[in-house]
C-alpha cells in the first residue's frame, strides 16, 4: 500500500493531495443512451475513495485513513493544527465523505473537529463545471461564526479537481483575523486539475 502525495498550490499556506484519483481512463464506446463509457484505472487511494464516496462502502473509510496515516503524521505543518474543517458538501448523501474523513484526521492528529463552521449556501457543485461556470462558486460559502482564539486550520476535502471550492473556503476563512495558517489536504486529485 502506497501513495504519491502531490503539492497543491493555492491561497492556502500549504496543501497536498495524497495521490492522483485515476491512473488512466480509456474510452470503450457509447452506452445504449449514446453516452461515452470509459474503463478507468484508479490509484490505490482513488479506488478506496471511489468505493467510499460513490458506492457507499463505508468500510473503506478505515482503509483511506490507514493509507494516508504515515504521510499525515510526518507532515510537519500539521503538528500546529488546532482545528480541522471539512469542505462543505453540495450533494446530500447517506454520509458526507469529506466530513467523515476530516473527523478521522482530526482524531489522528489530536485536533478539534467542527463541521458547521463553513456552509455552502448553493447546491452548485464545482466538479464537472466549465471554467466559466466555476465562477458560480464565488459567494456560495459562508462562515457561520468568528474565531474566539487564534488558531491554525486544516481544511479537508475528498477530491481536488479545480480547487475552486477550496479557494472560496480559504477566502472566507481569511476574513477572520484570528485565523493564522490554513492548510489543505485532499485524498486525491484529478489528473487534469
Amino acid at each position: 500500500m502506497s501513495i504519491k502525495p502531490i503539492k497543491l498550490w493555492g491561497p492556502w499556506d500549504e496543501g497536498f493531495a495524497l495521490d492522483t484519483h485515476t491512473v488512466s481512463s480509456t474510452y470503450i464506446g457509447d452506452n445504449i443512451y449514446g453516452h461515452p463509457e470509459f474503463k478507468t484505472e484508479y490509484s490505490e487511494m482513488g479506488e478506496l475513495l471511489y468505493l467510499f464516496k460513490y458506492k457507499n462502502d463505508y468500510s473503506k473509510l478505515d482503509d483511506i485513513i490507514k493509507l494516508g496515516k504515515s504521510f499525515i503524521k510526518s507532515w510537519k505543518a500539521v503538528k500546529n493544527i488546532d482545528l480541522v474543517l471539512p469542505v462543505p458538501f453540495s450533494k446530500t448523501r447517506n454520509y458526507q465523505p469529506a466530513q467523515e474523513i476530516a473527523m478521522e484526521i482530526a482524531c489522528l492528529i489530536g485536533a478539534t473537529y467542527a463541521e458547521n463552521i463553513l456552509q455552502k449556501i448553493s447546491s452548485t457543485e464545482s466538479k464537472g463545471l466549465s471554467p466559466v461556470d466555476k465562477q458560480q462558486i464565488e459567494g456560495t460559502i459562508i462562515k457561520t461564526e468568528m474565531a474566539t482564539t487564534r488558531h491554525n486550520i486544516l481544511l479537508v476535502d475528498d477530491l481536488f479537481e479545480s480547487g475552486k471550492t477550496l479557494k472560496e473556503c480559504v477566502r472566507v476563512l481569511r476574513e477572520d483575523p484570528k485565523i493564522n495558517k490554513i492548510l489543505v489536504l485532499t485524498m486525491t486529485k484529478t489528473r487534469k486539475g
